[in-house]
């Protein structure tokens, strides 16, 4: 994670997640192509993956059906930061946006959903223990 101060908390790349209709070939081109393979996901409410490069999820698929998403159509951009989830939902509405707050189940993480005109929603990550940092994750 790159270095943060008191006024400028380190962000970093968590994710994307991507809607599809056809789960399977999604999950064959991310292994083939980029090396990624299926590894831990918390319980959430609704089927998906997340798809790893060695320690790392780079690809959160939830599976649709609905057939206009095809192979993949993007769902949110994801970020992690070392900021107070407080402090960053109170900047975010502040700035005039509704954030939608969620939290991971069985890790605690909080998630700031904010969606932007346009359409594009981007998500931002808090670690409950306040690190910004992911917790271990076992892949298999």
């Amino acid at each position: 994670m790159p270095p943060s101060s008191p006024s400028k908390p380190a962000v970093i790349f968590d994710h994307i997640n991507v809607l599809t209709h056809q789960p399977e070939q999604l999950q064959r081109f991310f292994a083939e192509a980029l090396g990624f393979a299926p590894g831990w996901r918390p319980p959430f409410p609704f089927a998906g993956n997340w798809l790893y490069r060695e320690d790392d999820a780079f690809v959160h698929t939830v599976d649709s059906a609905d057939p206009t998403h095809g192979v993949a159509t993007l769902g949110h951009i994801a970020f992690r930061t070392t900021e107070d989830p407080d402090t960053l939902i109170e900047r975010i509405r502040n700035l005039g946006y509704q954030p939608e707050v969620r939290r991971v189940p069985q890790r605690g993480d909080t998630q700031v959903f904010v969606a932007l005109p346009g359409g594009l929603l981007v998500e931002i990550d808090s670690s409950a223990d306040g690190s910004g940092e992911p917790p271990s994750r076992s892949v298999g």
